[in-house]
């Protein structure tokens, strides 16, 4: 009980103190010597492994969006005529390939965000590999308004920005901008580059979003 005891200070004094602590082992007699072990409790060997094993699944869902014989666009089209309505994002979902997810059936997918009438929204998934529809959901928001007036008036949908940065990369998302500038797309390319884009709303033209302050630009 000591020993927890012990260990569970020096753990709540690294913390608060940062870098290297020392641990003092004591019994529950008085007259034993201490034995002092030092504990590094910065960049442990755990934390490493765990930023590496970060990497590589960031690595490996950017190669499953280049081989996917799915685009983002063709995703779009395939959810709009499952749902109809007004696609407003569409993104790479591979978290549901890590559990047995009923959205899923387990499998990476497209989510794609389509707006229906009301304040209904769906969000509907598509494979991929297949463009099979994986399963979809409906939701209620309450900035179905909002959406709607910032693209009234509007002449590019979410399919067509996707199709126009096409040519910048692989698209692996597509939303309305926050401050309605425009769509806004994030490509990869296989030098492992990504980038985002704005895409005008009624011309649709693609510049680089100057909002975009990745290491990686």
């Amino acid at each position: 009980m000591k020993r927890n005891i012990v260990i569970a200070v020096v753990t709540a004094a690294a913390l608060i103190g940062g870098g290297t602590a020392t641990a003092i082992a004591t019994s529950g007699d008085d007259d034993t010597p201490t034995t002092t072990h030092p504990v590094d409790t910065v960049g442990s060997d755990d934390d490493r492994r765990d930023d590496d094993r970060d990497d590589l699944d960031d690595l490996d869902d950017d190669a499953q969006a280049l081989s996917a014989k799915v685009n983002a666009a063709d995703a779009i089209a395939v959810a709009l005529k499952h749902q109809p309505g007004t696609a407003v994002a569409v993104e790479r979902d591979d978290d549901g390939a890590d559990d047995d997810d009923r959205d899923h059936r387990g499998k990476a997918a497209w989510e794609v965000d389509v707006l229906g009438g009301g304040d209904t929204w769906y969000s509907v998934w598509i494979d991929p590999n297949t463009g099979e529809v994986l399963g979809s959901e409906t939701d209620a928001e309450d900035d179905a308004d909002e959406v709607r007036a910032a693209l009234k008036g509007t002449s590019v949908t979410a399919e067509e920005a996707a199709e126009a940065a096409a040519s910048k990369g692989t698209v692996t998302s597509v939303d309305l901008d926050d401050d309605t500038r425009g769509w806004e797309v994030e490509t990869i390319t296989s030098g492992d580059d990504d980038r985002e884009w704005l895409v005008d709303l009624n011309r649709g033209k693609v510049t680089a979003d100057e909002d975009d302050d990745r290491d990686d630009r």
